[in-house]
């Protein structure tokens, strides 16, 4: 009996959030508690998947999965570019998986994903292959192999589309069963056609879409009514119950058969919390089936490849019952919002975009083709110097049409990063939600604003033209205006001015003049409380200069200013970015000032007050508070230095906690949690150790998020020797971390 198949595929995505000029992810405020949206979602669900926790009946952790290595996956390359450097444990994890599930069943789990997100179907042919070969470039960047699958932005497909993706090398791509139009056995004439509909499509097996020159892409589709209870039903509220829901549709297939479900990789964590826990447990349930395969559809090819061809439907998507007209039209579809707002603003925004596009790719080929070789196939290989900037100046070099002379290298550089914001504002974000004065309209807003800036700079002006097209397009918040005023308000590029005078406050507040994005270079440092300079301003992406010169002012009662020709920039033109360092920067100061003053104070009075803790003097709540701050940071002191023994510092905690004292208990757990982490890195001998940092916190009264130390804990036990198992110092940490590492029932 041949076992059945599960493909478990997630699709991970966020949008392209980093600022077009400065090149990175500004702090967005709706995304508190945490800095931005991606590193949100990475807390919630990128991270937790690479670590799912199993845990058993009583609550303790009894195993820790990656998810990854059972869940065939795409994650977007512009969030790749986010993760490599922001949270590089996530990438190595992935890449781990797709090694792990290459040696499982020959072929890895991870899939590439067109670049920018676009709706293919949407963009032209030339847009779609640049689009797709940017894709299949960043996957072997980050994986180090060719992909063979390709997730398709919204499931957005055509025949142009499938072309692009066989003509690149990838054959495989998962749709959803109502972009099938008929079906017909491989080989067969044109009367075998059978038309086909999502209830009578068989989507337990693979079919090849056949493209004109012998050109084929295999298409797995997706278990349609399974895959939307995933994503939008209560399937990982319990990990038992959808592993028995998953085995019970597996079993009412034949042998060999193939269940496919395909949700937002988001769905795990950030839609349902705790999501990547029930993904873990089924996923593991099931693989541990002998008559059941978790594995991927490159995998399922190799085993049972397919015997019938498909024909797609064109134009459709799996997020818009309308096809693709979510994207151009006041079709419906909306995830929230008031009842009585209308996406009426979309029609224009993509008549805006397209129009803008359309011009662009006229200069592109005109400016660049008169330095360059071959323009369209430079940017198509232009991801490279996407990938590393460092590349920059040598790929410019060899695509080169002749030697160059500055002003033409700075010609062609101009042309290719118009080329690269004119891909990226076609993300499809854009057009997905509610209303236009959202964060994802202003984004591709922001990349049509960099590419007309950057076409000005090639000596074509189209800003007006695009006014004057999105000047039809309105947003349900009167207040917010047409798409045009949401442009001029929020969309435009910082000035030259504006970049120059951040970094000379930057420079007056004694920090270096740095700007994300670009090289400031000041001609004199700040003379006491002024700054009188020339400063160099470099735009790090296409290596264009300009020379402004500043004057500016630190007053000793007062916020700096600094004024570039008439204008005069403050505090408040900073950065997000700069503004965020700042404020760090501002707010260490006043820490250390802070406890400078609150260790005076107590030093005055600590004669006294000794004497009174010695009688059991009830404290007020100021001086609790203050003495509180002060005795945290000498115990933390003498736990991170091992300079006093964890018995006396819990003895010292717990009786000025029957004072009354109040610890910062948020700060201490913090920093308690890094001493127990660093200590379980030395285990076994650093049981007794890590058992003394968890009595000190329950001693000082700080509840620790054990997490972390839980899975470091039980990695650490499941490689250990037995004898190192069993010793009592190791036995009791394990107990205090609720490990389940006794026998598994």
């Amino acid at each position: 009996m041949a076992p059945r198949a599960l493909c478990l595929h997630g699709h991970f995505y966020q949008p392209p959030r980093q600022h077009p000029w400065l090149g990175v992810v500004e702090p967005e405020p709706s995304a508190a508690p945490d800095r931005d949206w991606n590193t949100r979602i990475t807390r919630e669900c990128y991270a937790p998947v690479a670590t799912a926790r199993i845990m058993d009946t009583v609550g303790r952790l009894r195993a820790v999965v990656n998810g990854y290595e059972w869940l065939s996956f795409d994650f977007g390359p512009t969030l790749l570019a986010w993760l490599a450097p922001h949270a590089p444990d996530v990438m190595a994890a992935l890449r781990r998986a797709d090694a792990a599930s290459r040696a499982r069943t020959g072929h890895g789990n991870a899939w590439a994903q067109a670049y920018g997100h676009p709706i293919l179907p949407l963009s032209t042919p030339r847009d779609v292959r640049t689009q797709v070969l940017w894709g299949r470039r960043e996957f072997e960047y980050r994986f180090g192999r060719p992909p063979e699958g390709m997730w398709l932005p919204e499931m957005a497909v055509d025949r142009t589309t499938l072309a692009a993706l066989a003509d690149a090398g990838i054959g495989l791509t998962m749709l959803a069963a109502h972009q099938a139009k008929r079906v017909r056995p491989l080989g067969s004439g044109e009367d075998a056609w059978t038309a086909v509909s999502p209830e009578t499509l068989d989507v337990r097996r693979l079919y090849r879409c056949v493209l004109p020159g012998g050109r084929a892409v295999d298409v797995l589709f997706r278990h349609e009514d399974l895959s939307r209870d995933l994503a939008f039903g209560d399937l990982l509220k319990d990990g038992a119950g959808f592993a028995a829901r998953l085995a019970s549709a597996l079993a009412a297939g034949d042998d060999g058969a193939v269940l496919a479900l395909a949700s937002d990789g988001e769905t795990f964590g950030h839609h349902h919390r705790f999501g990547e826990m029930a993904l873990a447990f089924a996923l593991r349930t099931l693989a541990a089936d002998p008559t059941v395969t978790v594995t991927n559809p490159a995998a399922v090819r190799d085993v049972a490849p397919a015997t019938m061809e498909v024909d797609v439907v064109p134009e459709t998507s799996w997020s818009c019952p309308h096809g693709v007209e979510r994207w151009r039209a006041d079709c419906g579809c909306r995830t929230s919002g008031p009842t009585e707002w209308t996406q009426a603003w979309r029609a224009p925004l993509r008549a805006a975009i397209d129009w803008l596009r359309d011009e662009l790719a006229v200069l592109y080929e005109s400016r660049t083709g008169e330095v360059l070789r071959d323009p369209w196939g430079a940017r198509d290989r232009y991801v490279d110097c996407v990938l590393e900037a460092g590349r920059t100046d040598a790929f410019v070099a060899a695509e080169a049409s002749g030697r160059l002379s500055p002003a033409a290298t700075l010609q062609a550089r101009r042309g290719l990063e118009l080329a690269r914001h004119a891909l990226l504002m076609q993300t499809s974000c854009g057009w997905f939600f509610e209303d236009l004065a959202g964060i994802e309209p202003i984004q591709i807003l922001r990349h049509a604003a960099r590419a007309l800036e950057l076409a000005d700079q090639l000596s074509r002006r189209l800003e007006e033209g695009f006014l004057e097209r999105l000047e039809l397009a309105h947003s349900n918040v009167i207040a917010e205006g047409s798409g045009a005023d949401i442009y001029r308000r929020a969309a435009r590029g910082p000035s030259l001015a504006r970049v120059a005078a951040t970094g000379g406050l930057s420079a007056l507040l004694g920090a270096p003049a740095r700007v994300p994005g670009y090289d400031v270079e000041l001609s004199a440092a700040p003379q006491g409380e002024v700054l009188r300079a020339d400063a160099r301003v470099v735009d790090q992406a296409t290596g264009a200069g300009s020379m402004v010169t500043l004057r500016g002012e630190r007053p000793e009662s007062g916020a700096p200013w600094c004024r570039v020709g008439d204008a005069t920039f403050t505090l408040a033109d900073l950065f997000g970015v700069q503004r965020e360092r700042l404020l760090e920067a501002v707010g260490r100061s006043a820490a250390a000032a802070s406890r400078q003053g609150r260790r005076m104070a107590l030093a005055q009075v600590r004669p006294v007050l000794d004497q009174l803790l010695a009688v059991e003097t009830p404290l007020p709540p100021d001086l609790a508070l203050l003495l509180g701050y002060e005795e945290a940071e000498t115990i933390v002191q003498g736990l991170e230095a091992r300079t006093v023994p964890m018995t006396a510092l819990a003895d010292r905690a717990r009786a000025l906690r029957a004072r009354g004292v109040v610890f910062p208990l948020r700060w201490v757990a913090a920093r308690f949690v890094r001493v127990l982490e660093e200590r379980l890195g030395a285990l076994p001998d650093s049981a007794d150790d890590a058992m003394g940092v968890l009595r000190l916190a329950a001693a000082i009264g700080a509840e620790l998020d054990l997490a972390s130390a839980q899975i470091r804990a039980l990695s650490w036990w499941q490689d250990a020797l037995p004898a190192h198992r069993t010793r009592a110092g190791v036995v009791l940490l394990c107990e205090r971390l609720q490990l389940d590492v006794g026998p598994t029932p």
